[in-house]
């Protein structure tokens, strides 16, 4: 098989390399699809530095089984599967308490967020314990199930942790991947006024097919004000989705009283000015959700097989896994969201 191997910062290499064995309760998974997170960009760029050389990254993704380990209940060799790259323990406080992703005995596939990454998904077979495993719907395609993790993430975000209502009013700041699957579950849900505030007119275009009702330029107008033009009473959620400092601290410069902010996008170091006399007298809420649980990633396989949430429509380009190093180029330019790697 072949793997595309980060062996230092730009340097992803093609390699050959025996396909594993299952053993016990593993499974050999057949990748069909992946998608390329900012996360992994920020490996390969330099801007994610923890983790070790060579690595295989790559969590965002689905296949189909090739064979099973002896101990293997629920699944067989040719049943199409998605992928949670979270593992936890399942014996842990944190995993019997519904958080497998603080397990500190656990691991992440492919991914960020827990101290110990294993190899992932840029590569055309995969070994991933049973645990991890969901049956994919007959009706979803490999290109939308590859994306069943960045959806589980949004809508654990905004729905099970900011707790988004009907007819709420939701700012979302950055029309990236993430935010754009986020504008779709918060139009579904029935938010009320939703205004996707970014950088990029062209993605601000593309967020008006998702759900958008209102868009703004950061770049070109006042953001603040511009929120304050169409909704006078100011939001009642704001959503930070972009990843930059500066959109982090505009989350907190958009709050009046009793708005809720969830810190979503941000991954790498920084501060940014807050003030607690603000946080107390404004009833500020400030959430923020990282990565998925079991239970978020059965909800958004449910939004697509019931055909609520398309995230396909968020996906600009696709590469074939030889290609990977010209994908990742593909991820500076402007005109661009998702990126799909196809085996």
């Amino acid at each position: 098989m072949i793997s595309a191997v980060l062996e230092d910062v730009g340097k992803l290499v093609i390699k050959e390399f025996p396909v594993p064995q299952p053993k016990e309760d593993t499974v050999l998974v057949h990748v069909k699809a992946c998608g390329i997170c900012l996360t992994d960009y920020k490996a390969y760029s330099g801007a994610r530095t923890n983790l070790n050389y060579p690595a295989i990254l790559g969590h965002e993704f689905t296949g189909v089984i090739e064979k099973v380990g002896e101990r293997v209940r629920f699944f067989k060799e040719g049943d199409a599967v998605i992928v949670s790259p979270v593992i936890g323990c399942g014996m842990c406080k944190n995993c019997r308490n519904g958080f497998p992703h603080y397990c500190k005995n656990g691991a992440v596939i492919g991914g960020d967020g827990m101290d110990r990454i294993i190899d992932g998904a840029f590569s055309e077979y995969v070994l991933i314990p049973e645990s991890c495993l969901y049956h994919k719907p007959d009706n979803i395609s490999f290109e939308a199930a590859a994306l069943t993790e960045p959806l589980a993430g949004s809508y654990k975000g905004l729905i099970e942790y900011s707790q988004m209502k009907i007819g709420e009013d939701v700012v979302i700041i950055g029309a990236g991947s993430m935010g754009l699957l986020v504008t779709m579950i918060a139009s579904r849900a029935g938010a009320g006024t939703l205004i996707l505030v970014d950088v990029n007119d062209w993605r601000l275009e593309l967020s008006k097919k998702c759900g958008a009702t209102h868009t703004i330029n950061s770049h070109s107008e006042n953001a603040i004000k511009a929120v304050y033009d169409i909704i006078p009473e100011g939001p009642d959620l704001v959503f930070e989705a972009a990843g930059p400092l500066e959109a982090a601290e505009l989350a907190f410069n958009l709050c009046r009283r009793g708005t809720r902010i969830n810190e979503f996008g941000v991954t790498t170091k920084g501060t940014i000015p807050v003030s607690p006399l603000d946080i107390h007298f404004q009833e500020t809420r400030v959430d923020a959700s990282f990565t998925v649980t079991p239970w978020a990633v059965q909800k958004s396989i449910l939004l697509m097989e019931k055909g609520l949430v398309d995230p396909t429509r968020i996906i600009t380009h696709s590469f074939r896994l030889k290609d990977i190093n010209e994908a990742m180029e593909t991820m500076k330019i402007s005109e661009r969201v998702k990126i799909i790697i196809k085996m």
